[in-house]
């Protein structure tokens, strides 16, 4: 990987070259033409222009990033950022996300189809796609909108413009906040008389993993009317997080990760932080969590070993596998035990110590037993980001083969 430098001032160049191509593109339009003051989930609240590269710009980005797997870049593409409603636990609640279109798209050609890319762990929310944050938006809008596809890239509840409690590992809020976006770029699209396509691609990696998983069943169970999962790649995942997960995190003392699940879980669940962990991290850890501490702040507040969170009684339900509020809100999301219908790839590193590569080879044997269509793809004796490194561009590679170029009718 070279350094990021060179990629950044490209970045900056790519957008004074591609302004006057954005500006002019059709996002300055009227959102009351869409649904106006509606507060039903998917509906859009505004759509601004971001950014945007043409394919030279993008071409350069992807050779700078030294991608280990080489991917074609047809097309430059336009960013923007989608704010919308959703749902959560009955209410309504402002998301946004990351929408990059082809150029070739905005004058009236159909894209490959629509990608939808789930991000990984990341508090920060200025690390969201959709401010656009290079390595989680500008960088997958330039590996699948640059091949002609419609990118749609969700921050989650509590990142990106939301300043709800942010729902990491939460199922329910993640396929809701993602098929809600989905609805509502459907409707920018339609706003924009674009051509749209039927074909939906997920991708995701650690946290997007898992939620690649819960997306793809939630819309296969559920499709968005006009839609439908073509293929998913899930890259990292945490699948199994009572069984597998949590466990492989205490063991290699990840305790920002178990302080973030637990977090999370404590205002979903509405259950008390205090009952999981010793006061002073009870206290702590619900500020760390706000959207506005990088993640060099929130490891530094926090202990080395993860076990130094928990009261000793918690500890001794977890060796004894005795059951507690927090392990069943884990066994409630967890993304393993179904059958895709859709074929479903599983990536994982061999040397990941982020997220145990046994939560891939499990999710597979369960539901291969189920008569689901999920494929084990080992791709190398890599750690965790560098994992993510080599599998974007080989699920970039695989929906190619199982797409029409751009603007087949």
């Amino acid at each position: 990987m070279r350094t990021r430098t060179l990629l950044a001032l490209l970045v900056t160049l790519g957008a004074l070259i591609g302004a006057a191509w954005w500006t002019s593109a059709p996002g300055y339009i009227d959102v009351r033409q869409i649904h106006g003051a509606d507060r039903r989930p998917g509906a859009v609240i505004s759509v601004e222009p971001v950014g945007g590269h043409n394919a030279l710009i993008l071409r350069a980005m992807l050779w700078w990033a030294d991608l280990p797997v080489k991917v074609p870049v047809a097309d430059g593409m336009t960013m923007f950022r989608v704010r919308y409603w959703t749902d959560l636990a009955g209410k309504p609640v402002e998301a946004s996300g990351l929408m990059a279109v082809p150029y070739a798209t905005l004058q009236g050609r159909a894209a490959r189809g629509v990608v939808i890319y789930l991000h990984g762990t990341s508090p920060d929310r200025t690390n969201s796609p959709s401010a656009p944050a290079v390595q989680e938006g500008l960088l997958p809008a330039a590996i699948f909108g640059g091949g002609g596809y419609v990118l749609l890239a969700p921050d989650y509840i509590g990142l990106g413009r939301s300043h709800a409690a942010q729902t990491y590992l939460f199922a329910p809020a993640t396929a809701t906040a993602t098929r809600d976006l989905l609805v509502a770029a459907r409707a920018v699209a339609a706003a924009m008389a674009l051509p749209q396509s039927p074909d939906l691609y997920l991708a995701g990696f650690s946290q997007g993993g898992h939620a690649t998983a819960v997306v793809q069943r939630a819309l296969e169970a559920q499709p968005v009317p006009g839609t439908r999962v073509k293929a998913a790649a899930a890259i990292s995942g945490a699948f199994d997080l009572a069984g597998i997960s949590l466990p492989y995190a205490m063991r290699n003392h990840h305790a920002m990760y178990v302080s973030y699940l637990a977090s999370s879980y404590a205002q979903q669940y509405h259950q008390p932080l205090g009952s999981l962990f010793v006061p002073a991290y009870a206290e702590r850890v619900p500020q760390l969590f706000d959207g506005d501490h990088p993640v060099d702040a929130i490891l530094a507040a926090l202990p080395k070993d993860p076990h130094a969170l928990f009261l000793p009684e918690r500890l001794a339900e977890f060796a004894q596998n005795r059951a507690n509020w927090f392990t069943v809100a884990l066994v409630d999301n967890q993304a393993w035990n179904w059958a895709p219908r859709a074929p479903l790839r599983l990536y994982f590193g061999d040397r990941d110590k982020d997220v145990s590569p046994e939560d891939s080879r499990h999710f597979q044997a369960v539901s291969a037993r189920q008569g689901g269509n999920v494929q084990l793809v080992p791709v190398g004796p890599y750690d965790h980001g560098t994992t993510a490194f080599h599998a974007v561009p080989m699920a970039r590679l695989w929906f190619d083969g199982l797409s029409l170029p751009a603007g087949t009718p």
